[in-house]
């Protein structure tokens, strides 16, 4: 389905042309009838605005006003006393210059969006003439918002848009980009150098620089929430959100690279360790105040990193299953790091340790799935995640057991049943010998 902005766009070209009537435009999309028929309305009632160009004295007024803005935030971060010993004076001067600021981005956008270039922008992608309208627009939201919460969301909706702009640049040749409006001929400068460069080196290295910056701006949307939501009072239920939002991106990361042409899937793993490194990140926030919440979330990012490994097995890519399987050792030595400073904090180690020893079933069904279905070089992988897993049913056990809550719980964890009798045997004996050199 195509996302509602474009459908917007598409309608109120065909409305202003005189093509359509907004009920034709309605009944053409009743999925999202509601919503585009409120924005079509506000839309059409906008009128074109004049020509608007600034006077000189606008302009002098307007950057005096910024740098002055500028100069202030500097002030305020080099003045230690309390607000309340701050002169009324300084601080009308914060929030008149605040006020200029946002006037002016509102002055540049209107004027763009008077021609359908705020429009156009949206579907632009990085290395295309609008994308800077895009990004610009991007800023003018985040002015205009002051709830915490609007600003943590906001930022992982732009890091949602850095993503589809990656799918669409990784799945296609950079030569089949599609055109910007408002370049000549209705032809991007980007997709000029495309068409004209010869040697196909050099149009792999201009589609990576774009790919380049979605995934920069990615990792920039993404700690700017994590940063955001680790600084607001109490914010466990925003921090929660940010940590799921991760990982639906992770899922997402994967579905992209199924997609991807062969010279964009590195990039695109690349961009996955960014989305990990940011899950661990924010799950670390979390165990601070939640452990046992940081643990349920970090287990279903574990077990999410099995299916890609299984997935990745059944195609017989054994770099792709290898990768997810590091990415789940990744993971959970990170988990043994919650299970560890849990107790530090004085929160339920035994709800934690539970739920880590519990979990080891599903995991070990899991490798039991990927030993089976990889190929027998990659077997050997495979078995070194079995065996982390055992070591770390048997911490959880262990903690369990100190303080007598093992219940149900296993001592030893079910082994799968398609892995060969020796190679069981062995797999437990190396950990069991393991074990005993580290009492000696």
């Amino acid at each position: 389905m195509k996302k509602i902005e474009v459908i917007l766009t598409q309608c109120l070209d065909d409305i202003r042309e005189g093509r359509v009537s907004l009920e034709d435009c309605l009944n053409q999309y009743p999925e999202v009838r509601a919503e585009l028929e409120l924005l079509l309305k506000v839309a059409l009632s906008i009128k074109a605005p004049i020509d608007i160009r600034p006077s000189n004295t606008f302009k002098v007024k307007a950057r005096a006003e910024l740098m002055n803005y500028i100069h202030t935030s500097q002030l305020r971060k080099k003045v230690k006393r309390s607000p309340g010993q701050l002169s009324i004076r300084y601080w009308w001067h914060i929030a008149w210059a605040r006020a200029t600021v946002i006037a002016v981005t509102v002055v540049l956008v209107i004027s763009l969006a008077g021609t359908g270039t705020a429009y156009a922008a949206q579907s632009s992608l990085p290395g295309d003439t609008l994308y800077s309208v895009k990004l610009g627009i991007e800023q003018l939201q985040r002015i205009i918002t002051f709830d915490e919460a609007s600003e943590i969301e906001l930022e992982l909706k732009f890091a949602d848009t850095r993503l589809d702009e990656l799918e669409e640049l990784v799945s296609v040749p950079v030569i089949q980009t599609a055109n910007d409006e408002g370049s000549n001929n209705g032809v991007s400068a980007m997709s000029i150098i495309n068409i004209t460069v010869a040697e196909p080196e050099v149009v792999s290295i201009a589609k990576a620089a774009r790919i380049t910056i979605a995934v920069d701006g990615y990792q920039r949307n993404l700690n700017m929430a994590i940063t955001k939501a680790a600084n607001v009072v109490e914010g466990e239920i925003l921090v929660e959100e940010v940590a799921l939002t991760i990982l639906s991106h992770l899922g997402r990361l994967d579905d992209i690279e199924g997609m991807a042409l062969v010279d964009s899937q590195e990039i695109i793993a690349d961009t996955r360790s960014v989305a990990i490194n940011g899950h661990i990140r924010i799950l670390q926030i979390l165990a601070t105040v939640n452990a046992v919440r940081a643990t349920e979330i970090n287990l279903l990012a574990m077990q999410v990193r099995l299916a890609r490994a299984d997935a990745e097995a059944v195609k017989g890519n054994i770099g792709g299953m290898e990768d997810a399987l590091q990415e789940y050792e990744k993971l959970r030595r990170f988990g043994e790091g919650i299970s560890n400073s849990t107790e530090m904090s004085g929160q339920d180690t035994i709800s934690v340790d539970e739920l880590n020893a519990r979990a080891t079933t599903e995991h070990m069904e899991s490798l039991g799935s990927i030993y089976g279905n990889a190929s027998q070089d990659a077997k050997g992988a495979v078995e070194q995640a079995i065996d982390v897993t055992i070591e770390t049913h048997k911490q959880a056990v262990q903690g369990l057991q100190q303080q007598g809550a093992q219940g149900d719980i296993p001592t030893e964890p079910p082994m799968p049943d398609n892995i060969p009798q020796g190679d069981k045997g062995n797999t437990q004996d190396s950990e069991s010998n393991n074990h005993g050199n580290n009492n000696k």
